[in-house]
């Protein structure tokens, strides 16, 4: 009998299953075992993720490096597929798409494969020849026939047509969708070298590799038992000595390992020079082949880091992964440099997060333009007062332990009336925009508003001293736009929606005479909700979801207004205030947004996460006659994520 072309083992190569369309493939996750079918007809057919304990494995899918464990049902080793009724109908529940012949033209002829249903039948000749050659030399010992089998293995790194081959066939499991198949006649020698590039690609250990290669003399027993007495009948060899020949052997897949070492330095560069395959073909294939449990840092991340890591590692089931994508090249790259780069902590996008707890601050911002208005003390019944206030400032959240700094900027103005109704009561109401940026994990969101407010005051004896009641109810448009770059090759991620921010304040105060000063103690309520409608972003294969944001906000307030009497300067008189403001939240102050991806959520926390505020200004009013110009300065600084603030006023008015 003859011996065919004996170089040809296993698989360094990787491919972590997602179906363009769905996810119709098993995950492997630690501990899975292999139930790979037993074919009857088809001897060597099995999965290439594990050998089941029946042949010799450990019954579970093989483990990779960097916590890695290889997918089920995604790659196929066999012999022929001279299938029976039965072996047809079990290979065909698999969903196989396609059936990769590696044989010569004259073994298909003499054997046509019997195909799976709905696989698609794809021959490559490895070896180029109209048959397999035959490296029995002439009066055969068990040494040379050693040598010879050794020698053919090594030609899978020396012949540019064997490599040829081997390329074609990983670039078409590259670029597939679905299970494929691959096999040669036995299915030990150019499918056990395919398996062992496959193999090493998803990063299986060299032992693992070298056990997964012998299985064949396993599955091929009785195959080989015969051939070997064959042989033996022919050859005057004892078939005992012949059956390590004719089937695996340890030193022929060495001799090919030794070889890609010898010629490129490393599997690697076999890979890339020999074969001629891209780091982004490696990368797919491992991904299709691999699933790894724990990306670099998980476990150690904590807050949005954490979110944005399990959902990275969740999108290894979508999609995204074990396919020509941005993300698939940047994850893989990733457990190679053993960092995820802080992609992690941008992908969830804390940016939405703290734009909502921004929006849920602004009537903050509008207690400062209006306080040097509420007080009508200087009007007289029937007077009215117009006035334009303009603000300016920074507020930054330092975060905490896996959330990032946010730091928010904004501007705005104000326009609008105060009317002394009568001795007792007094209204203000106002018009203006308020436009911010909020920046966080290299992301920006710009937020503008369109305000309207009104409010009133009552003194119950007057609203020159004495005990006194005020209301005031804020509404406002909001126009929000988001950028969020993503690095490596990851995009932007880009989107925009409408929503609205509404408040309400009541509060009971007084008013204390204590010439030269007046002192006015305040104490009140607020609720503030912001909505801003889901959207889409784009721009990113990471581009999320991006739920709806609906937050509500109870807080009680306390504040203290200390003022000089006016002090006269030719025509002019000056007037010194200062002002402290303290705000609870009550209940849970954490706001977070959430999206989602291919169906996995990742949810994030603002920065901003203070239950109390401390406020302090200064301002100083000039007044000429019936016209006045104020200035104000503000200190703002929040427990907990040590958030602090400044923000500064100019404001004109005109008394009539």
């Amino acid at each position: 009998m003859f011996v065919y072309k004996m170089a040809y083992t296993k698989n360094i190569f990787f491919l972590t299953i997602t179906s363009v369309l769905c996810l119709t493939f098993a995950t492997a996750l630690a501990q899975q075992a292999i139930s790979t079918p037993i074919l009857t007809s088809a001897a060597n057919f099995r999965d290439i993720a594990g050998i089941p304990t029946s042949s010799g494995g450990t019954g579970f899918a093989n483990t990779t490096s960097n916590f890695g464990v290889m997918r089920t049902g995604i790659y196929y080793r066999s012999s022929v597929l001279s299938l029976s009724n039965a072996d047809w109908n079990t290979l065909s529940s698999l969903h196989i798409v396609r059936d990769i012949d590696l044989r010569t033209p004259q073994e298909i002829s003499t054997t046509p494969d019997i195909v799976p249903a709905g696989a698609m039948y794809t021959t490559i000749n490895v070896f180029g020849t109209p048959s397999p050659p035959s490296l029995i030399p002439a009066n055969p010992t068990i040494a040379s026939l050693l040598r010879a089998g050794q020698n053919g293995y090594r030609t899978f790194a020396t012949d540019p047509v064997e490599r040829a081959g081997f390329r074609t066939v990983l670039l078409t499991l590259a670029h597939d969708s679905g299970p494929d198949l691959f096999h040669c006649s036995d299915g030990k020698d150019r499918t056990g070298w395919t398996a062992v590039l496959l193999e090493s690609i998803a990063g299986v250990s060299p032992t693992t590799i070298m056990s997964d290669y012998l299985a064949s003399d396993t599955y091929l027993a009785s195959l080989l038992n015969a051939a070997a007495a064959r042989l033996a009948a022919a050859t005057g060899l004892r078939a005992a000595d012949l059956i390590p020949i004719l089937g695996v052997n340890s030193t022929y897949l060495q001799a090919a390992l030794d070889q890609v070492i010898a010629s490129y330095g490393s599997m690697q560069a076999y890979l890339m020079q020999g074969l001629g395959l891209s780091q982004a073909d490696i990368y797919v294939l491992r991904a299709k082949m691999v699933y790894y449990t724990r990306l670099p840092g998980q476990g150690v991340f904590a807050g949005n880091a954490a979110s944005g890591t399990a959902m990275l590692n969740a999108l290894q089931n979508s999609p995204l992964s074990g396919t020509y994508t941005n993300y698939n090249y940047y994850l893989q790259a990733a457990v190679d440099a053993g960092t995820l780069g802080g992609v992690e902590g941008q992908v969830g996008g804390q940016v939405h997060a703290d734009a909502a707890a921004y929006l849920l601050r602004q009537p903050q911002w509008i207690d400062a333009a209006l306080a040097p208005y509420v007080d009508s003390r200087d009007l007289q019944e029937g007077q009215p007062r117009i006035w334009l206030a303009g603000l300016g400032g920074v507020f930054a959240s330092q975060g905490r332990t896996g959330i990032a700094n946010s730091t928010e900027r904004s501007a705005g103005s104000l326009v609008g009336a105060t009317y002394r109704l009568s001795d007792q009561a007094s209204a203000t109401f106002g018009l203006g925009y308020h436009g911010g940026t909020v920046e966080s994990t290299g992301a920006t969101a710009t937020i503008n508003t369109l305000l309207a407010t009104i409010g009133g005051r009552y003194g119950f004896s007057s609203l020159e001293t004495g005990p006194y009641a005020v209301v005031r109810a804020d509404a406002g448009w909001v126009d929000y736009q988001s950028e969020r770059p993503l690095g490596y090759g990851l995009g932007s991620a880009q989107g925009n929606t409408n929503g609205a921010v509404l408040s309400g304040m009541a509060g009971l105060g007084e008013v204390i005479r204590l010439a030269p000063l007046t002192v006015t103690l305040q104490a009140g309520g607020r609720v503030a909700d912001e909505t801003l409608g889901s959207f889409k972003e784009s721009g990113s294969e990471l581009a999320l979801n991006v739920h709806g944001l609906n937050n509500t906000v109870s807080s009680v307030l306390a504040d203290l207004d200390v003022s000089l009497d006016r002090h006269s300067i030719g025509t002019w008189s000056i007037t010194p205030a200062v002002t402290l403001g303290y705000e609870r939240i009550l209940g849970n102050s954490r706001i977070e947004s959430t999206g989602t991806l291919y169906g996995y959520a990742v949810s994030q926390s603002a920065a901003y996460e203070s239950h109390d505020l401390i406020k302090a200004g200064l301002s100083i009013t000039v007044q000429h006659d019936a016209f006045f110009i104020n200035t104000r300065g503000n200190v703002i600084a929040g427990d907990g994520t040590k958030s602090t603030g400044l923000g500064g006023q100019l404001s004109v008015g005109y008394r009539f």
